[in-house]
Formats: C-alpha cells, sequence, structure tokens
C-alpha cells in the first residue's frame, strides 16, 4: 500500500505546481453560441485567440490561415451557423477565403492577455 500512496501523494503535489493557467486549458467540449462583440486577435499564421465576454479561446487552424492576418473583419461559423464555434466543423472566414479549424481550447483571461500582449509586440 506504501509503494502506491507514495507515487500518488507525489503526483499530487506535482499538480499543485503547475500553473493555474496551464490547469484552465482545456479542448471545448460542445459548441457554444458567440455574441455579436467577440473579439479576435491573431496570434499566427495558424492559431488566433477569441474573447467572448469573460470566456476565452484560442483556436487553432487546420492549415496555415493568412486570410486572418490580412483581414479586418472575421466571420466564425459552423455548417452555416454564424457566431457558431464548435469542437469540430467550424471555418473562419474573411471575404476571399475560408479557413478550417481543427481544435478550439478555453484559456484562462490571463493566458488571452498574456499572448495577446506578446502579438503586440
Amino acid at each position: 500500500m506504501k509503494a502506491i500512496a507514495i507515487p500518488f501523494a507525489t503526483l499530487l503535489f506535482a499538480a499543485h505546481l503547475l500553473p493555474v493557467e496551464a490547469r484552465q486549458t482545456q479542448a471545448l467540449s460542445e459548441c457554444v453560441a458567440l455574441s455579436a462583440g467577440h473579439q479576435g486577435t491573431r496570434v499566427s499564421g495558424k492559431q488566433f485567440l477569441l474573447k467572448d465576454g469573460d470566456a476565452h479561446y484560442r483556436v487553432q487552424f487546420a492549415g496555415h490561415c493568412d486570410a486572418v492576418a490580412r483581414s479586418s473583419k472575421i466571420r466564425i461559423e459552423t455548417q452555416g451557423q454564424l457566431n457558431q464555434l464548435c469542437p469540430q466543423e467550424t471555418s473562419v472566414r474573411t471575404s476571399n477565403a475560408s479557413c478550417s479549424v481543427r481544435s478550439v481550447e478555453t484559456i484562462g483571461a490571463e493566458e488571452y492577455e498574456r499572448q495577446a500582449r506578446r502579438n503586440r509586440r
């Protein structure tokens, strides 16, 4: 029993040392209806950050998406439904291009601000 208790206690202690942000990041499990006031921040051609009220997301593209960097207005939709963010079948559209979303993660406000600030430099 001691042999099991020691590794388990070590694991619990190590989990406690993880930054709060690392514990808050998780894959989006169901669709989310975004408000009309959501805001996006481009991080790279492979991902962007999305803020909707108190909710924050990291959106990863299936491939490279330069269109997001060049466009001042983007639309997020899933199967034709505007402002619908889902773990699958979501696309980000600009006036002249469409990019498929590979994954969506929820992130904490601090992680969102940290990555957005890094991008502004």
